[in-house]
């Protein structure tokens, strides 16, 4: 979904993703059925946008104990302010990024990609080390058993 920065009018634009459909580029994720939410779209000045939304989606990840695939549900609520890259201080070099900056969205030209948005806004919510369960055995280190199915039967 794209939206010409110059074409947004005063009053905003307000999508419910219900119609319109997201699709992410990001061969990591894997998503069960739609993402859902509601967007806000607020242009401030001549480039600057404010985002403020919701989603929800069901996305399957990999256990990172024994390694099975599950469904994970995410859900957040989050803003973003986007602005032309063109007034970022730090194109083309490294930067930390502290506060407020962990919200600041850049584009390029007159459109502003809003899946791109939402798919970094759906990588945030997942866990670094995602469980299917809480107390997953994981994995046999020896035989390689998933010790939530059965227990091996010992290693000499």
């Amino acid at each position: 979904m794209k939206v010409n920065v110059q074409n947004i009018p005063s009053e905003g634009l307000h999508f419910d993703l219900a119609g319109h459909p997201v699709i992410l580029e990001s061969k990591s994720l894997v998503v069960n059925g739609p993402v859902e939410g509601m967007l806000s779209v607020q242009k401030l000045g001549n480039v600057d946008v404010h985002i403020r939304g919701s989603l929800s989606a069901h996305l399957l990840l990999s256990c990172g104990r024994c390694l099975n695939s599950f469904d994970y549900p995410v859900a957040s609520e989050f803003y973003v302010d986007c602005t032309h890259e063109e007034k970022s201080p730090i194109s083309g070099q490294e930067h930390r990024l502290y506060g407020e900056e962990l919200n600041l969205h850049f584009y390029q030209g007159d459109t502003l990609e809003i899946n791109e948005i939402i798919e970094n806004q759906i990588h945030l919510e997942i866990p670094m080390a995602p469980l299917c369960k809480e107390d997953c055995k994981g994995l046999c280190p020896i035989c390689g058993e998933d010790l939530n199915l059965a227990l091996c039967g010992g290693h000499e």
